[in-house]
């Protein structure tokens, strides 16, 4: 075996532990040992062998399933005792037909840890006021890091968010559906977890085949462009902020009057104040979000954990939108 690829076989009497990684999600799916000739078969064929201590030889995933895995890169850790196989699931990983072995959960701080940033990230929002649209008087906007990116949040936040939110979305879904702009950066988080398509829903046209779908919103009003996105497929709404509903109903209205079947709508946070949440889910469709946010002139924003329960009241700073440009 070539100098760089040296492994250490003596600790584990032959073998070393592999951990396979979705290539695109980067979960875990399944642990395994290889032996030099499962190392070397996997790095010629690019198909992720190992060595069955229970059979005593070596196999193929997939080999009888043909579930294989095609391994992109293969890391051995600082002591060369160790491998991880970053690779691309041909199908269900497991033998109980789940895409991972790892499903079964031993201890889950994720929502605790989700919220506790949470409230950090609002401590640096800044609250003025935004003209409505629609009907809509002058409303109050909370400036933050979930739904504006200012600042920009912590890389964590967005990765709890992104499997909080991704975990409440029922079986198997074909695209996340994305209006354009401040929704962006959490739906790419949320494809990516799904290992699904993102269709971005633009506010232009393109000179390819889509479907018109005018809104309006709590603050404009215009009309959305929907690309990439067929007939019979099932897919989730996903955006940085539901609040009085327009833009997401529009969008929904368009997809399933063309045959697609919106599964869920996700959000960063909601402000139910605005009647969107009540709206979407007398569609039959609930809003899971993060958080719910609160506002008032006079610089008190109130945030709820919707599913836990939580919350928590802070003091933020006031500004019109000159003082906003200083």
């Amino acid at each position: 075996m070539e100098e760089g690829l040296r492994i250490d076989f003596s600790k584990g009497e032959g073998l070393v532990p592999v951990v396979v990684l979705d290539a695109v999600s980067g979960e875990v799916l399944m642990l395994g040992y290889a032996d030099e000739t499962a190392l070397r078969l996997t790095l010629e064929t690019g198909y992720a062998h190992f060595f069955s201590r229970s059979r005593r030889k070596v196999w193929m995933k997939g080999e009888t399933s043909g579930n294989r895995v095609r391994v992109l890169r293969v890391v051995r850790d600082c002591d060369s005792d160790s491998l991880t196989y970053l690779g691309v699931a041909e199908g269900p990983v497991c033998h109980t037909g789940k895409y991972s072995c790892f499903y079964n959960t031993v201890m889950d701080r994720l929502v605790e840890e989700m919220w506790r940033h949470i409230v950090d990230a609002f401590r640096q929002a800044v609250i003025t006021v935004r003209k409505g649209y629609g009907g809509l008087k002058d409303y109050v906007y909370i400036v933050n890091p979930l739904s504006d990116n200012i600042p920009p949040p912590n890389p964590l936040l967005q990765s709890l968010i992104a499997t909080y939110l991704s975990s409440k979305i029922p079986g198997k879904i074909d695209k996340v559906v994305a209006p354009e702009a401040l929704g962006l950066p959490i739906a790419s988080l949320i494809a990516q977890k799904l290992r699904a398509p993102l269709a971005v829903v633009r506010k232009r046209r393109f000179p390819v085949p889509g479907w018109e779908a005018p809104f309006t919103s709590g603050y404009e009003d215009g009309i959305h462009y929907i690309y990439g996105v067929r007939e019979g497929e099932k897919v989730v709404l996903a955006d940085d902020t539901v609040s009085t509903g327009g833009a997401a109903i529009s969008i929904i209205e368009a997809l399933e009057g063309r045959g697609v079947k919106v599964k869920a709508v996700v959000a960063s946070m909601a402000k139910p104040q605005y009647g969107g949440v009540d709206l979407l889910a007398e569609r039959g469709l609930p809003v899971w979000r993060a958080v719910d946010v609160y506002v008032s002139h006079e610089g008190s924003v109130r945030l709820v954990q919707p599913e836990a329960g939580w919350e928590a009241t802070l003091k933020v700073t006031v500004r019109n939108f000159k003082d906003l440009q200083k």
